[in-house]
């Protein structure tokens, strides 16, 4: 019997809820969009914190396949004893037509991409960064480098199409030897109907949301924060996040005027951009598309960001949004948008209709639904 259209898609991905991140929130937000066009979704992922080996998250069934002890949090390696084997023969029982996996550095995307393979079912890959993994170490990160080409190759074996987040995704794929076959962009829900903004006249909130680690430019933004309060007493600077740079920061950066609020749930920190003026997301290396950078423009923030990765596919300079490259351009435009309330309206509502016209999940899913569609419809025409 022909297939005409994708009924039920594995989607490989090495952390999911509750474990937080841009990956994780791709992930089931893309999965609650293809359910809602009547797509059944399996999200294939690893068990890092004993927590339950299969269950049914808001109609999403979820399957956790061990891992070993080590290195749980930032890579996980596959444990393939008793219980790895039954979760992946379970897969079976879904009759899965189509494979999403997320990365190709993680070993859970390899376990998919093999899998597909195996039962001749079409793989498709995200790409989701957009430069070499770092951890801050030029030694490790060498190796890591090497260790990542050497990964790509293999995976290359068993996948049929490779997407990117952003048209930055895309291109640095062809550092791989990859031709894209398109952009499936990161998009977000539009939550903002159901929030009232808060903005306060008499305080200018700043706003930091994410993974606090050095390369995303915490320590840049604390500085020119602090400059900046030299001249404006009306500010406040939150951070919201976690990660292993914060406990530096909250013992050097004590300030009554920045609020450190550690890891904080959707909805709360829903909340805390219904307040903020200023969103700034400043990281200096290459990334995806930040995800936290839809979303401030969805509540209205005024947004300053790095121009890396596809960033610059959502920010144009000094029309929704400002570009900057240092730490001292970030003071400057820190500055400019703290004094200049009008620039800041403007921003922010361009970046709105920016957001809104372009990176909703809607729009984004009925795309990724529609290239698996026709790759499924060429492969079956070529087989009669």
């Amino acid at each position: 019997m022909k297939r005409n259209s994708v009924k039920t898609i594995a989607i490989f991905s090495g952390y999911h809820l509750p474990h937080l991140g841009g990956i994780e929130r791709y992930t089931n937000n893309l999965a609650l969009e293809l359910r809602k066009s009547g797509i059944k979704v399996v999200i294939v992922t690893s068990n890092y914190a004993n927590l339950k080996q299969e269950e049914l998250i808001n109609g999403i069934q979820v399957l956790r396949i061990p891992i070993y002890n080590i290195f749980t949090n930032r890579y996980p390696i596959p444990k393939k004893n008793d219980e790895y084997k039954k979760i992946i023969k379970k897969l079976d029982l879904y009759n899965i037509d189509s494979i999403i996996v997320n990365t190709r550095f993680h070993l859970t995307s390899l376990v998919g991409a093999k899998y597909g393979k195996k039962n001749n079912i079409p793989v498709f890959l995200i790409e989701h960064g957009s430069e070499h993994l770092t951890v801050d170490n030029k030694i490790l990160d060498f190796f890591g480098a090497i260790y990542e080409h050497m990964l790509t190759s293999y995976i290359k074996k068993f996948v049929n199409q490779y997407y990117g987040v952003s048209k930055e995704a895309c291109n640095w794929q062809k550092h791989f030897k990859i031709n894209s076959n398109g952009v499936w962009y990161n998009s977000i829900n539009d939550f903002s109907k159901n929030i009232t903004l808060k903005k306060n006249k008499e305080m200018i909130n700043i706003l930091y949301a994410g993974r606090i680690l050095k390369q995303k430019g915490i320590i840049e933004l604390l500085n020119s924060f602090i400059e900046c309060q030299k001249n404006n007493d009306n500010i406040t600077l939150y951070i919201a996040g976690d990660g292993n740079l914060l406990p530096e920061i909250k013992k050097k950066y004590k300030n009554d005027n920045i609020k450190f609020m550690g890891k904080l749930d959707f909805e709360e920190l829903k909340k805390l951009y219904s307040i903020t003026d200023i969103f700034v997301y400043a990281p200096m290396w290459p990334e995806g598309l930040p995800t936290s950078i839809l979303e401030a423009g969805l509540m209205k923030c005024s947004v300053i960001a790095t121009p890396f990765g596809g960033t610059k596919e959502v920010i144009e300079n000094n029309r929704n949004g400002i570009l900057i490259k240092n730490e001292n351009e970030l003071k400057n435009s820190l500055n400019k948008l703290i004094n200049d309330q009008d620039l800041r309206i403007k921003l922010s509502n361009n970046l709105y209709k920016t957001v809104k016209d372009k990176f909703i999940w809607e729009k984004t899913a009925k795309k990724i639904i529609d290239d698996i569609n026709n790759y499924i419809m060429k492969k079956e025409k070529s087989n009669d």
